[in-house]
């Protein structure tokens, strides 16, 4: 972040996302100036968990269906059918519940 003048500093979010004055700054400082970071989103669920996920429902899910539904029959694999369409309900539901995390994350 580019300092403007002797009173500017970094000002960034707490672990509940508050933002604080730090220490060097007195209460006469002129802050008009200040730059402040836009509220990140509280979501629901863990970033790394919300990656994980996501690829799994929308990259994974999918890809393996593909698979079983090609590869199944030329193996005899029984009920091809309803395992692909399992399947595709898991990343289907997975998209569903990452993206209610999302949606709850925009609304706060």
């Amino acid at each position: 972040m580019e300092k403007r003048g002797k009173h500017m500093a970094e000002v960034t979010p707490d672990e509940q996302g508050l933002f604080t004055v730090p220490d060097e700054l007195d209460a006469t400082a002129d802050l008009s100036e200040a730059v402040v970071a836009p509220d990140v989103p509280k979501y629901l669920i863990p970033d790394k968990t919300y990656d994980v996920l996501k690829w799994v429902g929308l990259i994974a899910c999918p890809a393996v269906a593909t698979f079983v539904s090609v590869v199944g029959p030329k193996w005899g694999m029984p009920n091809v059918d309803a395992v692909v369409t399992t399947i595709n309900a898991t990343g289907l539901l997975i998209g569903a519940l990452i993206g209610a995390s999302h949606i709850s994350a925009m609304g706060r």
